[in-house]
């Protein structure tokens, strides 16, 4: 369709329409995707791990209706991180697979499937593809309308750490363990009992990690990792990590004193995993270079640019139909005033004709009165020859039964 109101829609949805919806489709999953990870970190007020927090959609998939074979193809989000705002066409043709990003025509050729493009996991389900078949793929575009918050009890939000920490109560100096936290693999092997940790003075360093761990001590962003059974040096500032856990050091403490890492069995007056839910609206997850409402300023700064270059399009072409139609008026539109002056015109012409045809017609009775008058006594004495003269020549020329009369005026 190249032009018309139909036209006008389908490229609205084409250029406009779907790119907002996939952007904010993205956004979704994003969102939803690392808030339900930080989520399952923490626990609620029952000691229960925490579950997912939202629930979303999976990827949209429609084969084509040309289709001859009976494949049924899934597609499931791998790495929300990595997704795209762009839906895919994926084609096979007898002997491998061809997957086109459709927003830049990227295309990219596999022997097999399953792979992983851009986050998405794409599989055949069952069934196989026959040479020619196509679908067409769409990772986040249902993303934004099927976002919905999977929790109904406000208990079952985990707010809480499930680790925490504490100082020996005959401690002397003024170290501690605080900021404790856990990584994603902390669920899958939670903490089984308490771990005390007794600082060294004489080598400044902490000792008592459990036995089968190894200890990794990032300080300044550089890390040093230490084996299992290792005593690890005690240094303020210090990000101190094993089996999934994070502690980070402060403080100078004494000779002696101890530390205990135990799980956290009541949440109650704990709300770091909930600081850390809040946090996740200042990290960059959109792409890895955009943090949420960046993402939602972009669609909507792109999206309000659009209507306003649509506005700006659609004056101008209103205007070029006005011209258009005032040229086109010029030469052969109607003007109901000059129209109105014509019609009078014409009246005032029409009724000058028929008062200069009164007249003819008044000057030709009158000249036929004259010459009848002329001529009255040659008429004919009988009654059918008492017309006027006029008629009565008319007559002997054509009545032979004409009376001598008659006669004498046709000679």
């Amino acid at each position: 369709l190249k032009g018309g109101a139909l036209s006008g829609v389908l490229a609205y949805r084409d250029t406009t329409l779907n790119s907002a919806q996939n952007e904010l489709g993205r956004v979704a999953i994003v969102l939803a995707d690392a808030f339900n990870a930080q989520h399952q970190l923490g626990v609620d007020l029952r000691g229960n791990a925490g579950g997912a927090f939202f629930s979303v959609g999976t990827p949209g998939v429609q084969p084509a209706t040309s289709n001859t074979g009976n494949a049924v193809l899934s597609a499931q989000v791998a790495n929300a991180n990595a997704l795209t705002a762009s839906d895919y066409e994926l084609r096979y043709d007898g002997s491998s697979y061809s997957l086109t990003r459709l927003t830049d025509g990227t295309t990219t050729s596999y022997a097999t499937l399953p792979q992983t493009v851009d986050g998405v996991t794409i599989s055949i389900g069952s069934g196989t593809m026959n040479a020619g078949d196509r679908f067409r793929i769409s990772p986040t575009q249902s993303g934004a309308s099927s976002l919905a918050v999977a929790i109904t009890d406000p208990a079952a939000v985990a707010a809480a750490t499930p680790i925490r920490t504490a100082s020996g109560s005959a401690n002397t100096g003024t170290g501690a363990l605080g900021a404790a936290t856990v990584t994603a693999g902390y669920p899958a092997a939670p903490l089984a009992g308490p771990v005390t940790l007794t600082y060294n003075a004489g080598s400044n360093t902490l000792s008592g990690f459990p036995a089968a761990a190894a200890v990794t001590v990032t300080v300044n962003g550089s890390s040093t990792t230490y084996p299992p059974a290792t005593p690890v040096p005690f240094t303020a500032g210090a990000v101190v990590s094993f089996n999934n856990m994070q502690v980070t050091l402060s403080g100078a403490p004494g000779n002696g004193d101890t530390f205990t890492i135990a799980a956290n069995t009541g949440g109650t007056g704990d709300n770091r995993n909930a600081q850390l839910l809040a946090a996740l609206a200042e990290s960059k997850l959109v792409g890895g270079t955009a943090t949420f409402d960046g993402a939602y300023g972009q669609l909507v700064a792109r999206v309000g640019t659009d209507a306003s270059q649509a506005n700006i399009e659609s004056t101008a072409q209103t205007a070029i139909l006005a011209q258009a139609q005032s040229a086109q008026q010029s030469i052969s539109g109607v003007n109901l005033d000059e129209e109105a002056a014509n019609l009078q015109r014409f009246q005032q012409m029409y009724q000058a004709s028929s008062k200069v045809m009164a007249i003819a017609s008044t000057l030709f009775n009158s000249v036929l009165d004259i010459m009848n008058s002329a001529r009255g006594p040659r008429s004919c004495a009988s009654a059918h020859h008492r017309s006027t003269h006029w008629a009565a020549t008319r007559s002997a020329r054509r009545n032979p039964t004409c009376c001598a009369r008659s006669s004498r005026l046709r000679r």
